[in-house]
């Protein structure tokens, strides 16, 4: 029973960063927190202690690598995060999988991108706007979203190019795919 229930929260973390990045081009630091927090509650449950220190040893490894891509501009900050948390999970012997998964899937999205540039961008802007009204009605979900919709950010997407990819929807994809069919941990 607490197995499933981790399982759905987990699930639900990773739609809410694929909803949020492919709006907001932005990858929140509470839902990467709350895959933290979930993994601190699952691994010590489920996991031996070598799983856990592998995995470990993978996040630290991850972290290292992506953010030396961030450095390079070739990724950005949150998904050097993210990929490093969603690593965590998939664990030393399922790490290798995660990222060509999450690569291959990458590949389709920069791809889809490519060819429906233009209705992808509208899709975006739409559900963006449809959480712009739902914090509007309930402002607590701006907590969710940590402030999507006040300050800077309220009303506007000026950072947001049709040429930017939302390589959190790929990580979140990747991750889901893994959790499902026991690919990981």
């Amino acid at each position: 029973m607490l197995l499933m229930l981790v399982k759905i929260v987990f699930v639900l973390i990773h739609v809410a960063i694929a909803i949020y990045d492919f709006s907001f081009y932005r990858i929140p630091n509470v839902l990467l927190g709350g895959l933290l927090v979930l993994y601190a509650l699952y691994a010590p449950i489920y996991l031996g202690s070598e799983k856990i220190l592998s995995a470990l040893i993978v996040f630290a490894i991850v972290l290292v690598i992506s953010f030396g891509l961030f450095a390079i501009k070739y990724i950005g900050g949150g998904d050097a995060k993210y990929i490093s948390v969603a690593s965590l999970w998939a664990g030393g012997a399922g790490v290798v999988k995660f990222i060509f998964l999450v690569a291959l899937i990458g590949g389709v999205l920069g791809l889809a991108y490519l060819l429906l540039r233009d209705h992808l961008a509208r899709l975006s802007d739409k559900v963006w706007v449809q959480i712009q009204k739902g914090e509007t009605r309930y402002p607590f979900l701006q907590y969710l979203w940590i402030g999507s919709g006040i300050g800077a950010e309220e009303g506007k997407r000026e950072a947001i190019s049709s040429r930017m990819l939302p390589y959190g929807v790929a990580i979140a994809t990747g991750a889901i795919i893994m959790m499902m069919f026991n690919l990981a941990l």
